[in-house]
């Protein structure tokens, strides 16, 4: 197959469509405190009117709404959702991150809750709207999962999220049951990837909360059978290999979960965007897709500085 590298540039310009390059912004991480939670409200916000006058496609936020240190009750969900989602009257995309449900049990909160009724909440709350994108659709078994085609770009969400994908610190749901659904949860993440990505594709884009490529602490796959001291990243990294080494169009992982905001080439084919947010990185990234550049794949930009982000390593 002819290779088609393609470039990635996360700038602020002009609002294109059809031939012209594909724009979006991307953040997660955020609402933590007061001072994000500024940054971010209409009008004063000095996020909000970045984001206002930079053309873009659509916006996405990777996950965690809320600091780990802070409870999940329905109310604060709902404001914080209202808030990130509130910055552009394009298209808006969310991916629940481990903050936003499976970190709600923690003992230091009050309330705690029980995380699987928190990832019910959420898919009862945060997935019942279609998003006005070309060919946009929801996974059926997993409302979370969201795919849609723009410029014959094909971008996606994976409900992919941190404490190694749900499978640590389960502390008010039965484990087992826990587990089991993380499992059920990797199938249908795992189908809806592969189902999504075909030859005639230039260019995939798939948001995630989890940083898959932070170094794990152990090094075996998670399975049915093991469930505890295993990667639970692995079997994506694994897919997202294999994938790149199938189809001849470059592929983006845009995660948030560590602190760094920073882009990196993983392999060949395979780039990972971590982006801002986590209090360190009160920003968002810009990014445009160009497949007319056949050399640089794709490069990083600030929302508020217009600066570029180098890469991680």
């Amino acid at each position: 197959m002819l290779k088609l590298p393609l470039l990635f540039t996360l700038v602020g310009t002009a609002l294109f469509t059809s031939a012209q390059p594909s724009q979006f912004l991307v953040y997660g991480d955020m609402p933590y405190s007061d001072v994000d939670a500024k940054m971010l409200s209409n009008p004063t916000g000095i996020l909000y009117k970045a984001a206002q006058s930079t053309p873009h496609d659509f916006v996405v936020h990777v996950g965690d709404i809320k600091s780990g240190a802070v409870p999940c009750t329905n109310t604060i969900l709902k404001e914080n959702y209202t808030l990130i989602s509130q910055i552009s009257t394009q298209p808006f995309i969310y991916t629940p991150g481990d903050n936003d449900w499976t970190d709600c049990d923690r003992k230091s909160l009050k309330p705690r809750y029980d995380e699987l009724e928190r990832l019910d909440f959420i898919r009862t709350e945060f997935t019942h709207t279609s998003a006005k994108l070309n060919k946009y659709t929801r996974q059926t078994a997993q409302p979370e999962n969201q795919a849609w085609l723009h410029n014959n770009v094909r971008f996606m969400t994976l409900h992919v999220v941190g404490t190694n994908n749900g499978r640590k610190q389960i502390l008010k749901s039965d484990k087992k049951i826990a587990r089991a659904q993380v499992q059920v949860r990797d199938s249908h993440n795992l189908n809806w990837l592969t189902s999504h990505l075909n030859e005639n594709l230039t260019a995939a884009v798939i948001f995630m909360q989890a940083d898959i490529f932070a170094p794990p602490k152990h090094d075996k796959a998670c399975t049915d059978t093991r469930q505890k001291k295993c990667d639970g990243f692995k079997v994506y990294k694994e897919a997202l290999n294999k994938l790149a080494n199938t189809y001849d169009f470059p592929i983006l992982v845009s995660h948030g979960d560590t602190k760094a905001f920073c882009l990196s080439k993983i392999a060949a084919g395979l780039w990972q965007l971590n982006g801002p947010g986590d209090f360190q990185y009160l920003d968002i990234a810009k990014v445009t897709v160009d497949v007319k550049n056949k050399v640089t794949p794709f490069s990083v930009r600030s929302l508020l500085t217009n600066k570029t982000i180098h890469d991680c390593q």
